[in-house]
């Protein structure tokens, strides 16, 4: 029976780590950013941003990194038992030949130790591809809610700054209305006073 993989244990610690930066991004664009007035919206330091998408991208590739040790310190173990299993299946080979004189039970043995090779071949086989498999998997994840992250990221960034102009535009109209008012209350006292210089 084979033991549990520890590439799943490296797996869930690399989706652990990757949604602690996420969280942390997330603090970003919202905790951490100044609300714009009257508007309900945050202000976004792009710089801020981009730092933890790059600290991100760094970490990535560490993560990436340990499991393909893990990868590696599994395949020198599948080596050695398979070492092992053969070592074990000649000395039954070679115990064999000695205690049983009869060829047929000599034969019989040596079925058996082939027999019990070609099992340890599969599960070793097995064990591998597994491992790669899953290997291939916690890639192709991380790949994606990389992806997920810089469209969602994007998305915000636009939304953030469709809403900033937005706001610009209303404080704007509000002076150019509040300017004219006041051009206006300009233009009216002006006439009172030529009005009465002319009487």
């Amino acid at each position: 029976m084979l033991s549990p993989s520890p590439v799943n244990d490296v797996t869930q610690l690399a989706i652990l780590h990757l949604r602690q930066e996420l969280d942390r991004l997330e603090e970003i664009l919202v905790a951490d950013s100044p609300r714009v007035p009257l508007s309900g919206r945050v202000l976004v330091n792009e710089q801020m941003i981009f730092a933890q998408l790059d600290h991100l991208r760094h970490q990535l590739p560490a993560m990436v990194l340990e499991a393909e040790q893990v990868l590696q310190r599994r395949e020198e173990i599948l080596r050695h038992a398979q070492t092992q299993a053969q070592q074990i299946v000649l000395s039954a080979e070679q115990q064999a030949a000695r205690i049983l004189d009869q060829h047929l039970l000599t034969q019989q043995a040596q079925q058996e130790a082939q027999r019990l090779r070609g099992q340890v071949q599969q599960e070793c086989a097995a064990l591998r591809q597994n491992t790669v498999a899953e290997l291939h998997h916690l890639r192709q994840q991380t790949e994606a809610e990389l992806a997920q992250l810089r469209q969602q990221t994007e998305a915000e960034r636009q939304r953030l700054i469709q809403g900033a102009e937005t706001y610009a535009n209303q404080v704007l109209t509000l002076l150019e209305q509040v300017l004219g008012e006041n051009l206006q209350r300009v233009q009216q006292g002006r006439q009172k006073l030529q009005q009465r210089h002319s009487q």
